[in-house]
């Protein structure tokens, strides 16, 4: 039998939104606070951004992934259109936005999937979590990828990206080029992202729903 879906009143909606406001906060600083939100690697830089993206769609569901997703992706086009380098690229609404958009939708799904695997709710979170990060790189790199093209053929934007990035991007003329590229980022980035998302994301996760459920919050939804 179906499990009627509870309507929140007035209290919990806000309860809700404010919980929501709280990471689209936390987003928005670490995006544009230096330091914060990127790891910087020589021209390059790994993100963290999306664990609270990660925790905030755990907590609040598809809606908030999304809402929170949507968060991620403007606040890294607005960076990237402020930036030069390869953080340039992420002025392309396909490379910023539309992969965070997919990554927010997924979240909720995903972790409830491993959680009724996985019984051990921490353990479902991590692994949950480095999955999750781990799509999210396979969606971005190739969008990546994708601009050098488009940036290559414009004199004023690769003015703007400058000349080592330039210079690197033009290096990318081949399928082959390009797969050792994305591979590359792979390695020397996503396995700190996906290492920070399990351990770090799991363990805030854990506690936040731990106080959550004790507080008796019907507006985080896991337990639907």
């Amino acid at each position: 039998m179906k499990k009627e879906k509870r309507v929140l009143s007035k209290k919990e909606r806000i309860r809700e939104m404010t919980i929501l406001a709280m990471f689209i906060a936390i987003i928005v600083v670490m995006a544009f606070v230096p330091y914060i939100g990127f790891i910087t690697i020589g021209p390059l830089s790994a993100t963290i951004i999306h664990i609270p993206v990660l925790i905030g769609a755990v907590l609040l569901g598809r809606k908030g992934g999304v809402i929170l997703g949507l968060t991620f992706g403007i606040a890294s086009l607005i960076r990237g259109a402020t930036s030069g380098g390869f953080d340039f690229v992420f002025i392309f609404p396909w490379v910023s936005v539309l992969p965070r958009f997919i990554f927010g939708l997924i979240i909720y799904d995903v972790y409830r999937f491993f959680k009724k695997i996985i019984k051990v709710r921490i353990v479902a979170l991590a692994v949950s979590f480095a999955i999750l990060t781990l799509i999210h790189s396979l969606m971005v790199l190739p969008m990546i990828v994708s601009t050098f093209p488009i940036i290559i053929n414009n004199a004023s934007l690769g003015d703007i990206v400058g000349g080592d990035a330039l210079g690197t991007m033009t290096a990318i003329d081949t399928f082959s080029s390009a797969m050792q590229l994305i591979w590359s980022f792979l390695i020397a980035f996503s396995l700190i992202e996906i290492l920070f998302a399990a351990v770090i994301g799991s363990v805030v996760a854990d506690r936040l729903i731990q106080y959550l459920q004790v507080n008796k919050n019907p507006a985080v939804k896991l337990e639907e």
